[in-house]
C-alpha cells in the first residue's frame, strides 16, 4: 500500500498551471501522480474568489497544520515540564510560561499556547482543565479576544474612493508579505500600484511590526514625493504600525479577515513573483541581487490588461501626467 503523502508547493504549482491550461481533475491527477478524489479536494480546500493560487493555497495548508501541531507534542521534555507544574503543584498556565523564561534550556511557550493544549482534544481526554483554577470544562471567551479590526473604520477598506477602487487614479497600493522556506520570520515586503501593476519589492528580517513598516516606509522614500496616495493591506498584526504611513500623507486601509479577493493585485504577484524567486527558495539564500532582478523583470512584462505596455511604461505615462497635472 503506498504510504499517503502531503501534497507539495511544487505540486501546488503544477496544479495551477494545468488548472489554466483547462486540464480536467483526472488528466491533473494522472500527471502529478495523485488520485482524483485528492486533487478535488485540494482545490475545493484552498481555492479562493480569485480562484486556484498555489502560494495562497500553501500557506492555508500551512496554517491549518500549525493549528493542528500543538508545540508541546513537538519537544517532549516541554510537554512534561508543563504537565507536571499543571497537574502536581498546580501551577497557572501564565506561571508555567513565565517560569520557563528562566530555563529557557526546556523550551519557552505562552500561556495561551498551554490554554489551547489544556482545551484541544488531548487536553479534554485529560481533562486538564481540572487542574486550573476555576475548572471549567470548556474555556471562556473574553472580549479581549475577539477578533476585530486592527483600527478605526475610517481605516476600513469600505471606506477607500472608489476612483482607488476602480483604478482611476494613479498612486493607490496594496501591499503584503510573501514568506518561503528557511525562517518562519523572513520574508519578502510586496507592494503593487493599482493601476499600472508597477512592483516594488524588499526582503524583510523579521515580522514584527516596527521592522516591516520601517522597510515598507523606506522603500516608498524612493519614489516622488506626493505619488503614494493610499496602502491597503489585511489584517495581520505586522501592519499595525501603520502611522508611519500617515505621517508621508499615505492613506490606510485594511481589508476584511480572510477576505484575500479584497485585495487581488498583490495575491496575483505572489504567483509571478514565485517564478522567479520559487517559493521553495531558502529566504536566508535571498538576495538584494535576485530580488532586484524579478523586480526588474515584472516590471517589464508586457500585461493584457496595461494593452501590452510594461508597468514601467505605463507608470512612466502616469507620473508624466501628475507632474504636468501639478505644473
Amino acid at each position: 500500500m503506498r504510504k499517503y503523502s502531503q501534497i507539495t508547493l511544487e505540486e501546488r504549482d503544477k496544479i495551477y498551471l494545468y488548472i489554466k491550461n483547462n486540464k480536467s481533475l483526472s488528466e491533473i491527477a494522472r500527471l502529478i501522480g495523485r488520485s482524483t478524489s485528492t486533487i478535488s479536494r485540494e482545490i475545493r480546500r484552498n481555492s479562493c474568489s480569485l480562484g486556484y493560487l498555489p502560494d495562497r493555497a500553501h500557506s492555508c495548508f500551512e496554517n491549518r497544520k500549525a493549528i493542528k501541531s500543538s508545540k508541546l507534542d513537538k519537544y517532549p521534555l516541554l510537554k512534561k515540564y508543563v504537565l507536571t507544574k499543571l497537574k502536581e503543584d498546580k501551577w497557572s498556565p501564565e506561571a508555567i510560561a513565565g517560569r520557563l523564561k528562566h530555563h529557557e534550556q526546556i523550551g519557552t511557550i505562552s500561556h495561551e499556547s498551554i490554554y489551547k493544549f489544556i482545551y484541544s482534544p488531548e487536553g479534554n481526554k485529560m481533562k486538564l482543565y481540572q487542574h486550573l483554577m476555576y475548572r471549567r470544562p470548556a474555556r471562556q471567551l473574553h472580549h479581549s479576544r475577539v477578533k476585530r479590526l486592527l483600527t478605526g473604520a475610517e481605516h476600513h477598506i469600505a471606506n477607500r474612493p472608489e476612483i482607488a477602487n476602480n483604478r482611476l487614479e494613479f498612486g493607490h497600493f496594496e501591499g503584503d508579505l510573501t514568506f518561503m522556506k528557511g525562517s518562519n520570520s523572513s520574508n519578502l515586503i510586496t507592494m503593487i500600484e493599482r493601476k499600472t501593476r508597477k512592483i516594488l519589492i524588499a526582503k524583510n528580517d523579521n515580522k514584527s511590526a516596527i521592522g516591516t513598516i520601517c522597510n515598507i516606509t523606506g522603500k516608498l522614500k524612493s519614489l516622488p514625493q506626493g505619488l503614494v496616495k493610499s496602502m491597503t493591506f489585511d489584517n495581520g498584526g505586522e501592519f499595525r504600525r501603520f502611522a508611519s504611513l500617515g505621517l508621508m500623507g499615505v492613506k490606510v486601509y485594511f481589508c476584511n479577515p480572510h477576505s484575500p479577493w479584497e485585495k487581488g493585485s498583490i495575491e496575483r504577484l505572489h504567483v509571478s513573483l514565485h517564478k522567479y524567486i520559487p517559493k521553495k527558495s531558502d529566504i536566508r539564500q535571498v538576495t538584494k541581487e535576485m530580488i532586484l532582478e524579478a523586480e526588474n523583470k515584472l516590471n517589464n512584462l508586457p500585461r493584457k490588461v496595461l494593452n501590452f505596455l510594461t508597468p514601467n511604461e505605463a507608470w512612466d505615462i502616469n507620473n508624466s501626467q501628475t507632474v504636468a497635472l501639478a505644473d
